[in-house]
């Protein structure tokens, strides 16, 4: 797993961040870095996006659990502490899934607009062949397949991203940070889309997970983010997760669209230092000698 990382390296990591589908860790410098000034915060790319090598086969791929574990393995493999896990879109929902399967490495969360659907689509999921059928009819999952994978140079990959689809509401560093590491050398020249459309496709159709069961397990702090326009956590799901944890903070970020991270970074920012600040009060008192 690659990544990048910000604040003190010589502390153990207060959190680790994952990334929206099809994006990857750089893509939220921006909203990340500030946050190193009092924490040791790590950024990963998940497996098939950015620059991890990790093997991303589409056979057999109908879950995120695939994710959970790889998040799992590099906390208990190299930080060897809880950690406070942030996300946005799958990138949340795969925090819950890990802070469920493994609460006793997982000490709080910051969900940024998390893919949450009723149970009723899960039990759907479970259905023998049917992340196979998701590819084909999910109109996001075919649309990812459609992309344009190729690009003569990473400057002609921004000029062809920008104003357009979820990258409307880019800023200029933020859109040239996604299309650096989200870009890689093809073999026939120029760049190709790191995170391959017919994976982007499989992902989003991979819903044969858990969140509810997970989101029982969890430790508190609960922190969730909802944008106000085309959430992925509908007004259901943000109920029902009001009632399964009357502790959790749900929160909608008004005049925001699913890009919530790059469009009010202070406003996720603040939702990230609420849960490391609750998950270990000590860090407060450190911060005050």
């Amino acid at each position: 797993m690659a990544g990048v990382a910000f604040g003190d390296a010589s502390r153990p990591a207060d959190l680790v961040f994952l990334h929206a589908t099809g994006f990857n860790a750089l893509t939220y410098r921006d909203m990340l870095a500030p946050l190193g000034e009092r924490f040791h915060v790590l950024a990963v790319d998940l497996r098939g996006h950015g620059r991890s090598s990790l093997s991303a086969r589409r056979f057999g791929y109908a879950s995120w659990n695939r994710h959970r574990d790889d998040v799992l393995e590099l906390i208990e493999a190299h930080i060897r502490a809880p950690v406070t896990l942030s996300g946005h879109s799958m990138g949340a929902t795969t925090a819950l899934l890990a802070a469920g399967h493994r609460p006793d490495l997982v000490r709080g969360l910051a969900l940024i607009d998390p893919v949450l659907m009723p149970p009723a689509h899960y039990a759907v999921a479970a259905t023998p062949g049917m992340p196979l059928v998701w590819r084909r009819i999910f109109p996001i999952a075919r649309a990812a397949a459609r992309r344009r994978a190729h690009f003569a140079s990473k400057q002609e990959a921004a000029a062809a991203l920008t104003g357009r689809g979820i990258f409307k509401s880019f800023s200029p560093a933020v859109l040239a940070d996604y299309v650096e590491d989200g870009f890689e050398d093809a073999p026939e020249g120029g760049v190709r889309l790191a995170c391959r459309p017919s994976y982007e496709a499989a992902t989003f159709a991979a819903q044969r997970n858990d969140p509810w069961r997970a989101l029982l397990n969890a430790r508190d702090p609960i922190v969730v983010l909802r944008a106000a326009q085309g959430s992925t956590t509908p007004d259901a799901c943000a109920e029902r997760i009001r009632e399964m944890r009357p502790k959790a903070r749900v929160a909608v970020v008004e005049g925001a669209t699913h890009a919530l991270p790059m469009e009010r970074p202070d406003r996720v920012r603040a939702a990230i230092e609420t849960a490391i600040l609750q998950a270990n009060p000590a860090q407060r008192f450190r911060d005050l000698l």
